[in-house]
């Protein structure tokens, strides 16, 4: 598959009423409430149309997080499908897309819906796929405003093997493994949307890239930190073939500002023009920065940077001919 460089961006949930909406953006939630896309449109149409005059392409946003909202569960602990509104905010969500052209990244669960042993037999017993994926790929497979599917957003920090602290590993390789390809093969069956996993380490990039995932993209998260440079490989100095894999190379999420960090991450010097300048020269998918609505004490970056950027690649010898 050959691809050029996408601006992307994390979204990667709405800010409702002043705080960070997360998990609560598609559907009514654990709390018998309703704060979803329907429930403020003019807030997120007018960050999608702040997007777009950036010129970026691919939003990154996350849909059933933890589980906490947009799936409903039964008395039982079951998942029995989705939670009321979630078509709603869904249509909403993908109409707003359309109209900016910003295209989505949907990323589907997150790594702590697994922390939860009866969420986690969810999707090992398939549920998920036959109540939740199997529906929204009847309903949505062939939306044009469906850039991607990313099926978990980093479980490495909780699957045997790769979780950086051991007592955190609670999902076998094995079970990951099934689980992203029955997704995956799903996706390729029912929709033209292109499949990846957020992987949340730079080192994990040639796990991804096995058969077994049936990814179309490997994605990696980019967060290094100066006082354990150990923990993790670096992306700078590296091309996306360095990595000898055999799909196209994404960072799905990296820092923008080494100033704007949580206290216990000390971030290198590195800025979003850094990432972005990467991606471009070393042939990666894209640099996604985390994130648009800065819901997190890494902030929000200088949206500004993606146009330079553009107008640096313009101006590149290879997009004008010279030598």
């Amino acid at each position: 598959m050959k691809v050029g460089v996408i601006a992307g961006i994390n979204y990667p949930w709405t800010v409702f009423q002043g705080k960070p909406n997360y998990g609560c953006d598609f559907g009514w939630n654990k709390w018998n409430s309703h704060t979803g896309v329907t429930a403020h449109a003019g807030d997120v149409l007018a960050d999608f149309q702040t997007m777009a005059t950036t010129g970026i392409e691919v939003a990154r946003w996350f849909v059933f997080t933890d589980g906490r909202g947009g799936v409903a569960w039964n008395s039982s602990g079951e998942l029995s499908g989705f939670a009321d509104r979630f078509f709603d905010d869904m249509d909403a969500a993908l109409d707003v897309a359309a109209s900016t052209n910003v295209r989505l990244c949907l990323v589907l669960v997150d790594f702590a819906w697994v922390d939860d042993a009866v969420r986690r037999a969810a999707l090992d017993s398939g549920a998920f796929i036959e109540r939740a994926l199997d529906p929204f790929l009847d309903r949505y497979g062939s939306h044009p405003a469906i850039h991607s599917l990313d099926i978990i957003n980093e479980p490495d920090w909780v699957t045997e093997g790769l979780a950086t602290n051991p007592k955190r590993g609670v999902w076998p390789l094995d079970a990951l493994r099934a689980f992203v390809r029955a997704c995956a093969d799903r996706i390729h069956e029912q929709s033209s949307a292109l499949v990846t996993l957020g992987g949340g380490q730079v080192k994990f990039a040639r796990e991804w890239d096995d058969p077994a995932y049936a990814l179309d993209i490997v994605q990696i998260h980019s967060y290094p930190d100066v006082r354990y440079q150990h923990r993790d490989e670096s992306v700078f100095a590296r091309t996306a073939a360095d990595f000898n894999l055999t799909k196209p190379l994404l960072i799905g999420e990296c820092p923008h500002d080494p100033r704007a960090h949580p206290a216990g991450h000390l971030s290198p010097a590195y800025s979003l023009e850094d990432y972005l300048r990467l991606a471009r020269e070393g042939g990666y998918l894209g640099a996604w920065p985390w994130s648009f609505k800065g819901v997190d004490a890494f902030g929000a970056p200088r949206l500004a940077a993606f146009r330079e950027d553009r107008a640096a690649f313009r101006q590149s010898p290879t997009e004008t001919g010279n030598s």
